[in-house]
């Protein structure tokens, strides 16, 4: 029988409505309910046990939310993090079927069947966002380390990307976490790509894009030209080349309406002046620029003037 002070204190029914009936074997203890009480719920198929610290009261499949309770209560001091705290505070489009958690550098971690466990010598309870239920680290810390972890170049662009255009965070907001994350890979590649998040493409890839020519030997290109529209107003154009055009489009492009914008404008452009237009991303230019060297030495062969 529980303990009546620490029943009155700790009912199992609020504590199981507070964690999606998922609990550890310590909080049973603080509620009464010994090794023996516990074995015999499990026997009678009324509870189930996940792993050797957590209990869940009833004997049914897990939901989501009650796996990744399990999953925090599996190890001490952990929050779910990256894709899975990512998801959690409302990203949509990066989906991981594992749970992902950070722990502490001083931990002895647990890996439960199904978790992914980071390892963080910063990780503390700062990180920790303050407002959820199931401990989860906060939306800048779990954009950050997503992308850190991302094996793809161009995903680990698209975590950062896709926070701010869905509006989770600001580009400003993530910097510093960013240049907290002093051994994540691709450091420098992903503050780059904030710096696009933040000043669209002429932060770096106009400035970058002449080098680009040059290596591709083609004539130097002409940035922030305009043409006249149908209508005879003055669209800006990133670059002008010898017999075309180039546009650079930073993640700001990546949002529907400003992309569906653009290309609207393109193709109004080519209608009116009949110069082909070329497309390059800034996170292409920074991971393919051979690619690039590649393309633009044929579009000189095919549409240059020289």
């Amino acid at each position: 029988m529980p303990r009546p002070a620490l029943a009155a204190k700790y009912p199992l029914r609020g504590l199981a409505e507070a964690q999606s009936d998922v609990v550890t074997r310590e909080q049973l203890r603080e509620l009464g309910f010994g090794r023996d009480a516990v074995r015999a719920q499990v026997v009678a198929r009324r509870w189930q046990v996940v792993g050797p610290r957590v209990v869940v009261l009833h004997n049914g499949p897990l939901t989501i939310i009650q796996r990744q309770w399990a999953a925090v209560l599996s190890q001490p001091r952990a929050a779910l993090a990256g894709p899975t705290a990512a998801s959690a505070h409302g990203l949509r489009g990066f989906e991981d079927d594992d749970i992902h958690l950070l722990v502490p550098y001083d931990s002895r971690p647990r890996q439960p069947p199904g978790t992914r466990l980071h390892i963080s010598r910063r990780f503390s309870l700062d990180d920790v966002h303050p407002g959820r239920s199931i401990p989860t680290v906060r939306v800048e810390r779990a954009l950050v380390d997503a992308a850190s972890w991302c094996q793809q170049p161009r995903k680990a662009a698209a975590f950062l990307a896709a926070g701010v255009q869905q509006r989770l965070t600001t580009a400003q907001r993530l910097r510093p976490e960013m240049v907290a994350a002093s051994r994540a890979p691709r450091r420098r590649f992903l503050l780059n790509v904030l710096g696009d998040i933040e000043g669209g493409a002429e932060s770096f890839a106009e400035i970058d894009f002449g080098r680009l020519a040059r290596l591709a030997r083609v004539a130097p290109p002409k940035r922030q030209a305009f043409r006249l529209d149908h209508a005879g107003r003055r669209r800006f154009l990133d670059v002008e080349m010898d017999g075309y055009d180039v546009e650079i489009d930073g993640a700001v492009h990546l949002r529907p309406l400003r992309y569906w914008d653009d290309m609207e404008r393109q193709n109004d452009l080519i209608i009116v002046t009949g110069r082909p237009i070329l497309r390059f991303s800034t996170v292409g230019i920074r991971l393919m620029p051979e690619r690039v060297i590649e393309q633009l030495a044929a579009a000189d062969r095919r549409f240059g003037k020289g």
